[in-house]
């Protein structure tokens, strides 16, 4: 998976780095007339996400990447491997979309007290990941939780 989403292959589409990554999608979506039923949707949308995570995460499993996001996730404990990091973020519920939107608009992380409400609340908001493209990165497969 590239590094940064291809926005030239779309002419005539500006992009906005700042707007949160689900509307930017949709503006793109709308840009382009893909139907959010459509493989060329689906496809574009798993590329875009997975794309954004990688720009504003990484792409490798490394330990000052796992430091990194347990800090921002404000989990306090100094975590001196990879395992407690993955210990300590798995008790952390939080939505990858918003994670995402998070360093590109600079809100706030919403985090739930249970898996139940991150589950409601993604259902309820739209905001899923696409699993195959989380599937595609060790660092981001770690964060994924069981929605549906």
């Amino acid at each position: 998976m590239a590094d940064q989403y291809d926005f030239s292959r779309f002419p005539g589409f500006q992009p906005n780095p700042s707007a949160s990554a689900t509307s930017e999608f949709a503006r793109l979506a709308r840009h382009m007339n893909w139907s959010p039923r459509s493989k060329t949707y689906k496809r574009e949308r798993s590329n875009f996400m997975g794309s954004e995570f990688c720009v504003h995460f990484g792409t490798e499993s490394k330990l000052q990447n796992w430091q990194a996001l347990c800090r921002e996730l404000q989990l306090d404990i100094p975590m001196a491997s990879i395992t407690q990091c993955r210990k300590a973020l798995a008790r952390v519920h939080v939505n990858l979309v918003d994670l995402i939107d998070s360093r590109r608009t600079g809100t706030a992380i919403q985090k739930f007290s249970s898996l139940s409400a991150l589950r409601l609340y993604t259902l309820d908001s739209g905001k899923v990941f696409p699993k195959n493209a989380a599937k595609r990165d060790g660092f981001l497969k770690d964060l994924l939780r069981r929605i549906w």
